[in-house]
């Protein structure tokens, strides 16, 4: 959809000369203006390149590059003389991605790099977004390791991506929200088998996936599901896998655990050697006699069950 350019024009001119007041330190002020034009890229010009008007993709590149420079231009003064400030690792952050949205991935990874070599906290107050489903903390490491991985599995690098795919360890996701931590760790068993995955070692990479094929009702597992689908399918066949997955779960096992003083059942099954717990969001509150049926339904309903049935 196009943008009117005299607004973004206008936008821009603001955007450089606000926030000048006496009452705010100037670290301040340089990072809300490099953060006020980032968002004016983000939030308000088209470069959508499906657009038929060639002149007018061109014109908004160059505005789009225009803008992100100068954003980068504050960041980097506020870097550069007043390391001790607060707002400096959202600085890191945010220029880190200006970095790639223009392209500058070596620039990039020597930002994200510098955030795992500070003291940032990654469970400062404020993070990316709002509202109740917003992230409530900075992550600042989590997502620096997060970002560099992916640049190296996007460079075939495997083995550098797996390193810092391991820092996530270390730097671990903070969140509210279960839903969110369900996605991440679903995002991260990902990456890992992409990993193994690029570095042949298939079994490695089902090590990660197998666990997460059934649907969770927390977050969404498809992507898992169609490339643990597609990487089984290298050594095995359809009618094969199928077979041995119904086995599985005609010989559930039960196992009683307890934590924090408090007893509960866990079901899991064995799948090509693999031990996958079964979800208990449609089991939860189901009677004995009830249990066997809510299975078969869980397995036979799940995406990868309809894959190998295809």
């Amino acid at each position: 959809m196009r943008k009117n350019f005299l607004t973004i024009l206008l936008l821009f001119s603001y955007a450089i000369t606000f926030g000048q007041a006496k009452s705010k330190h100037y670290d301040e002020i340089l990072f809300e203006k490099g953060l006020a034009l980032q968002e004016l890229v983000n939030n308000e010009l088209d470069t959508d390149e499906g657009s038929e008007d060639s002149i007018y993709v061109e014109y908004s590149k160059e505005i789009k590059e225009s803008i992100l420079e100068k954003a980068q231009n504050y960041y980097k003064e506020l870097i550069k003389d007043y390391p001790g400030s607060k707002y400096l690792f959202r600085t890191y952050n945010n220029e880190a991605f200006i970095a790639l949205q223009l392209n500058n991935r070596a620039e990039a990874i020597g930002l994200f790099q510098e955030i795992l070599k500070s003291n940032a906290d990654d469970k400062e107050k404020g993070g990316i977004g709002s509202g109740i489903m917003g992230e409530p903390y900075a992550n600042y490491k989590n997502r620096a390791a997060k970002e560099i991985a992916e640049l190296y599995i996007a460079d075939s690098n495997y083995t550098l991506a797996l390193t810092y795919l391991e820092l996530t360890k270390k730097y671990q996701y903070q969140h509210f929200c279960g839903n969110e931590f369900a996605a991440d760790a679903l995002y991260i068993a990902e990456q890992y088998a992409r990993c193994y995955i690029g570095l042949k070692d298939f079994g490695k990479a089902l090590d990660f996936l197998l666990p997460y094929i059934l649907e969770n009702g927390l977050a969404s597992n498809s992507s898992i599901v169609h490339l643990a689908f597609n990487t089984l399918m290298l050594n095995y066949g359809k009618d094969e896998l199928k077979v041995k997955f119904e086995e599985a779960f005609k010989n559930y096992k039960v196992e009683k655990v307890k934590e924090y003083r408090q007893e509960y059942t866990k079901y899991f099954i064995y799948y090509l050697e693999r031990k996958i717990e079964i979800p208990l969001w449609k089991i939860d509150f189901m009677y004995n006699g009830e249990i066997d049926k809510g299975i078969e339904a869980l397995y036979k309903e799940s995406q990868f069950y309809k894959l190998l049935s295809i």
